[in-house]
């Protein structure tokens, strides 16, 4: 992230220079900007590369398609906006969405807690239950390949 930020700024300073005065009129303006380059952007995306670090890809990726739906709220909270019936239609979709996806499968859920053998070490990802459910299944190919080769070791 760094990289793509860094040179994504080199890359704009000629727009700057080229359009930035008004940026650069007054004190006030030019804390705004610096406001916005630090808390929103550094800060923010501090936090998110942190997140990614602590959280599994699967679960990262669904979770920042909350990102939209996160700025309409605190767009019509904090500037003011108004959101249209149709726009927290569309919120409220997607947290429905969301809490679907993220939630894990029922029968999954009691076969990691029984211990059985969709059990793995994983907080309960359902995805993840599912591909180690797959992968000791005796139709699974991982599964018949390494057969092969035990049956041939045998005879």
């Amino acid at each position: 992230m760094g990289t793509v930020f860094g040179l994504g700024g080199l890359l704009l300073l000629p727009v700057l220079l080229a359009t930035g005065a008004p940026l650069l009129d007054s004190w006030s303006n030019a804390a705004v900007g610096v406001y916005m380059a630090l808390v929103p952007m550094f800060v923010g995306y501090v936090l998110f590369g942190w997140g990614l670090v602590h959280v599994h890809a699967s679960m990262a990726t669904t979770l920042s398609l909350l990102e939209p739906a996160v700025a309409a709220v605190l767009a019509v909270l904090v500037v003011g906006e108004r959101l249209p019936a149709t726009g927290w239609t569309g919120v409220a979709l997607v947290v429905a969405c969301l809490t679907v996806l993220t939630a894990p499968a029922p029968g999954l859920r009691r076969r990691h807690e029984a211990g059985g053998p969709g059990r793995c070490e994983d907080s309960g990802d359902a995805t993840h239950l599912a591909r180690r459910e797959v992968m000791q299944s005796p139709l699974s190919p991982a599964r018949r390949d390494s057969g092969r080769g035990a049956g041939r070791d045998r005879r």
